[in-house]
Order: C-alpha cells, then structure tokens, then sequence
C-alpha cells in the first residue's frame, strides 16, 4: 500500500505505519486525515472502532478505507453510514486502490494540527525517535515466510567486518536479530546503525558493483542471506515482490546518480564501461523515464523501450522480448543513447523490469564462472 501512495504521489514522509493496534489508536488521536485499516487487524472490532471514532470531536471526520474479505461486505456497508468511510475488497488493484483513496481525500478535511509528521510517525512507532519500517516487515507475511525459507542463517560477534568496500555483494543480507553499524569507506565516516528486518550491502547487491561501505557487527547478530538464484525464484512466484525489491534503492537514489553521471532532462548518452548497465536501467526507472534506450556494440545493435520508467520491449538484430534484454545486459562495452520518445512497437516484456535486471546479473555471472553458492559472508 505504501508502494502505490508513493507512486500516486503522495510524500513518503506523510504516510505513517503503525505495528499493531495501539500504535494505530495513538496515531489516529493524533491528528491523520485518512487512515488505511485492515478490518481484521489482531485486536480490533471495526464496527467498535467506527463509532466510537464518529461520536469523538478528535476524531469523528477521519477518512478511513476498511480492507475487508468477501464475506465482510455487509457489515462493512453497515458501517459506511457512520461516518466518511469505505471500504475495498482484497484482492485488489492498484488503481483501485488509488480510486478509493483519492474519493476520500476529496470529502472534507479536518484543520490540520501543529503535530509535526516526525512526532507523528514516533507516536505511530512508539518510539521518540523518527521511525522507518524496517524492509523485511514491509513485505506480506507469506514473502517473510518464503525468503528466510530460502535463506542461509549465520551468527556474528560483535566487531566482525562482515563487508569492505571494493567488496561485490552476491547475496542479500538481511539482519534478523541485533545491530550492524555501516561506515561510508574504509574510513568510516556517515556512521549509520540498522538493525532488525534492514539489510546492507544492498547496492551493491542491486547492481553488481562494488560496495562503497565497510559493515561490520555492532552486537551479537543473526543474518539471513539469500542468493540472487534464490531471489530470481522468489520473484518468478510472486512478480510483486520486485516492488518492495525497488524500494531499496530510492534510499541511494543520489549515490545511482552521481555512478550514471549527470543527466539533462532531456537526452543523454554514454557507454556501458562507464556507466554499467544495471545502473543505467534504474536510473531510468527511479526517474520514470519514457523513450527508447538505443544501443551499439561493435557490428551488434539493439535498444530497450521504457515507459514510465518500466521496461516494455526489447530487440536487437535477431532477438526479441528477454532474450534481447539479457543479450543487451551483456554487451559490457557497447555505447548507448537515450531518446524521449513514445514507443511504437508491440509491447514484448511483461515481467517486472526489476525481475529481469536480477535475471539478468545472475545469467552474466554465470556465464562469467562466478559461484553463487559459496559462503554468503565475506
């Protein structure tokens, strides 16, 4: 859900995520507009909740959007006369999704209070200080269960250095219990902690290059890490999951760019050698471009079409579809341009650009003699 807000628009900062259902009830006291409730959040009696949040001056003209099951529907209408109310059934699309949420930003809102959407986000969290919810917690219960399934479990002691810079991460690690502290280089400056449900070296998982960061255990941890052939059949059984995979990046959406170089907003060109291909598709996909992505590589031509950031079709001279995408991934030294045009073509790429950037690192490593299944720690 948080996925399709940022996309529709809607800051990331103003959208708050409570844990349970007295971290809900404090945020919704606090000063929100619309809230975003599963109607069978542990502890909590929806048609309960409705009144008693109608017959309160604090709270009584909060939006909020119930997500309900077939069999809610009735009560879910009762409901829906209370108050500026809704509800939408799973399963459901993202657009929607995006429906019901813009009617019921369009009903009246209250007066804004002078809580800030930092102490917001900390009442929500119950924490005081500002609170992100960690990646693993974001994904559905059933991704929780498949990727620690998959994963390989290790311990550290505190003081390990389980990543140097220079280092390419073949496996994502994510911290299932503890703290790792990540320093900018080898000398440790921008010293940051992440802790349970977070995972490092991610970038550099993400796109094959070296890591620019030293990792090391800031108390006793407990990792899981899994390999991006493992990833790669994650996504193939549930293509959402490249959604969540993307949103690890906006955190290094500068460090992308200053790789890919300085681009206008109009067109620009360079060369793979310069500026690796893994980078340059999420690039283009961060900034939600739309055109042609041409390339040439020797006696070999070929061009990737995007639109909205999204990879759609792919040919070189005797390929189509993925096989022109893997086969462009490829092409280490090839010059490319990139052209702000609408694509005329058949759309030929139906998986999730994202699923297709990891296929495509896995076959290159592969084919370069790389062993994915070695130790997933340094």
């Amino acid at each position: 859900m948080r996925g399709i807000l940022e996309k529709a628009g809607h800051p990331a900062a103003e959208i708050l995520e409570a844990a349970d259902w007295k971290a809900s009830v404090a945020a919704l006291t606090a000063g929100v507009d619309l809230a975003v409730i599963d109607w069978d959040l542990p502890g909590l009696d929806a048609a309960t909740l409705a009144r008693d949040l109608q017959s309160s001056p604090k709270t009584g003209k909060i939006n909020i959007l119930f997500c309900i099951k077939a069999a809610q529907r009735e009560a879910a209408s009762q409901v829906a006369t209370l108050g500026p109310y809704d509800s939408i059934e799973r399963p459901f699309t993202d657009e929607s999704f995006r429906k019901k949420v813009n009617a019921l930003r369009k009903t009246p809102e209250k007066p804004k209070t002078k809580l800030s959407t930092r102490r917001l986000r900390a009442i929500a969290s119950g924490k005081d200080a500002e609170f992100t919810l960690p990646f693993l917690l974001q994904l559905p219960s059933h991704l929780i269960d498949e990727i620690l399934k998959r994963a390989v479990k290790s311990r550290h002691a505190p003081g390990t250095e389980l990543l140097n810079p220079g280092d390419v991460v073949e496996w994502l690690h994510i911290v299932t219990k503890g703290e790792v502290e990540i320093l900018e280089g080898s000398v440790g400056i921008g010293t940051r902690i992440s802790g349970e449900g977070d995972p490092f070296g991610e970038l550099s998982f993400m796109t094959s290059q070296p890591s620019p960061e030293t990792v090391r255990a800031h108390t006793p941890i407990e990792v899981a890490s899994i390999s991006k052939a493992e990833l790669a059949e994650v996504l193939k059984r549930h293509p959402r999951m490249s959604d969540y995979l993307s949103s690890l990046l906006s955190r290094h959406s500068k460090t992308i760019q200053t790789r890919a170089t300085t681009l206008s907003h109009a067109d620009f060109k360079g060369t793979l050698d310069v500026t690796p291909f893994a980078d340059l598709i999420q690039l283009l996909g961060s900034t939600r471009k739309t055109g042609v992505l041409g390339f040439r590589d020797k006696d070999r031509a070929g061009a990737i079409y995007l639109e909205d950031g999204e990879a759609v079709h792919a040919w070189t001279e005797d390929l189509k579809g993925e096989d022109a995408f893997f086969a462009i991934a490829g092409w280490g030294t090839a010059k490319f341009a990139f052209r702000s045009i609408k694509r005329q073509e058949p759309k030929t790429l139906q998986t999730a650009t994202m699923t297709l950037l990891l296929e495509a690192m896995r076959r290159l490593e592969e084919k370069s003699g790389r062993d994915d299944s070695g130790r997933p720690l340094p």
